[in-house]
């Protein structure tokens, strides 16, 4: 049963969610080099991630199970684990991420709890994800923004640049949801979900994606003084592989850590 609960977060597809927060932290650790708090928000980072996952799970059987993409990533679906276990598994996972939260002080831990509000929200009724336009702000703001801004308020501030770096996370974000719903589109119409490109269609939501990931990497690039913020406002323009797009703010983000960093 311990291998179905483990295998119930999904931490590896939690990967870039981590890293977000990693990033803020990163960004941080020359301003505030108590090592033990460090290693506190790396530990609530991953049960965050993991909770998330785990309590999306439990709520996403119906279209999980039409789904063979899906259906093999959620033992809950596949049988392996029970409904009320993961239901039990992922509360104890969100409690011990706010334990560990509670000892960075309250408005980290206040930050935190939002997260986890958020998160349960999006899955659990009233599931925000099914619900068109608030999917998208939803997974934007728990899976985007706050868990950067989580980390960057490692050194008990939050600063212009990084609120910028934020929202265009934020921005990110919103894109990668829209491309998750576009993978699910089919099992999810099956389930009679109303996510955001069963409602507005998928012509207008591959524009959307577009447009979200512009704007993040002009944002990026804007804020790392390089006068190339219009290259951003360029790939809203085009057709671009996601994979690409991807490379693309991942090594922007590499660049304003090493920024930071080297204190330039």
């Amino acid at each position: 049963m311990l291998r179905a609960v483990i295998k119930n977060t999904r931490i590896l597809d939690g990967k870039s969610f981590i890293g977000m927060g990693l990033l803020g932290l990163v960004m941080n650790l020359r301003y505030n080099s108590d090592f033990k708090s460090a290693v506190i928000v790396v530990i609530s980072l991953i049960l965050y991630v993991a909770y998330a996952f785990a309590i999306n799970n439990c709520f996403d059987v119906d279209t999980d199970l039409v789904n063979p993409r899906k259906r093999n990533k959620n033992p809950i679906a596949s049988g392996e684990l029970s409904f009320g276990i993961g239901i039990l598994s992922s509360i104890t996972i969100a409690i011990l991420g706010i334990l560990f939260a509670a000892f960075l002080g309250y408005k980290e831990l206040l930050i935190y709890v939002s997260m986890i509000l958020l998160a349960t929200l999006y899955s659990a009724p009233p599931r925000l994800k099914a619900q068109p336009i608030l999917d998208v702000i939803s997974h934007g703001i728990f899976f985007g923004a706050m868990p950067f801004l989580y980390g960057a308020y490692f050194d008990g501030v939050l600063t212009k640049y990084e609120i910028a770096i934020g929202l265009a996370l934020l921005f990110y974000s919103f894109s990668m949801e829209l491309r998750n719903h576009l993978e699910d589109y089919e099992s999810d119409l099956k389930a009679n979900l109303r996510t955001t490109p069963i409602v507005i269609g998928k012509s207008l939501s591959e524009k959307l994606v577009m447009i979200f990931s512009g704007a993040s990497i002009a944002l990026l690039l804007v804020t790392l003084n390089i006068p190339l913020g219009v290259f951003g406002i360029m790939v809203a323009g085009i057709k671009v592989n996601y994979r690409t797009l991807d490379g693309i703010v991942v090594f922007l983000l590499a660049l304003h850590a090493l920024r930071t960093l080297l204190g330039a």
